[in-house]
C-alpha cells in the first residue's frame, strides 16, 4: 500500500470550495472547508500522518498508509462537524 501525503490536494480543494461558497453566499460550504483544513493540520499535529511527512519528524515516527490516513480525516472530520 501506498503512503503519500493528500494534504495538499485537499488544500486546493479547500480553497475552490472556499471561494465557490463566498461567490454563491453559502457561508456553510466555507465552513465545511474551513473545517477539513483545521482536521487535516490537527489530525498531524496529533501523530498521525503518512510516511513522507513522518521521515521529517524523525525515526521513531509512527505512520499510516495513504488509506489509513484518510480514514482518520474522515473520523476526525465527523467530530468535529458533530460540534455544529
Amino acid at each position: 500500500e501506498t503512503s503519500t501525503n493528500p494534504i495538499a490536494s485537499i488544500f486546493a480543494w479547500t480553497q475552490g470550495l472556499k471561494y465557490r461558497g463566498e461567490f454563491d453566499g453559502t457561508p456553510e460550504v466555507v465552513k465545511f472547508a474551513d473545517a477539513l483544513e483545521k482536521v487535516c493540520i490537527d489530525t498531524v499535529e496529533s501523530g498521525s500522518m503518512t510516511k513522507d511527512l513522518a521521515i521529517l519528524v524523525g525515526p521513531d515516527q509512527g505512520w499510516c498508509t495513504t488509506q489509513q490516513f484518510l480514514d482518520v480525516l474522515d473520523g476526525n472530520l465527523k467530530t468535529e462537524m458533530a460540534k455544529w
